[in-house]
């Protein structure tokens, strides 16, 4: 989801699909600077403690920060 700064927004309006089906998702967190600890904090709240969280940077500086979050039930073991 890299929607600009509506990442937050568009999370909200998915909070039933995202409690119900358990997505994997894949969100751009570095439009806000609050995003980077808002919109996990967020899926958390949402699912407590059904996600693993990884946040990958694939430019120097803030750019192109990408948090993934992985379903518990859909990691490999």
């Amino acid at each position: 989801m890299d929607i600009e700064g509506a990442e937050k927004e568009a999370l909200l309006g998915a909070e039933e699909m995202i409690k119900r089906n358990k997505p994997v998702l894949t969100i751009c967190i570095y439009h806000k600077r609050e995003d980077f600890f808002e919109i996990p904090l967020l899926i958390e709240e949402m699912v407590k403690h059904e996600y693993a969280f990884y946040i990958r940077q694939y430019r120097y500086g803030q750019s192109e920060t990408v948090l993934y979050a992985l379903p518990e039930s859909r990691k490999k073991k």
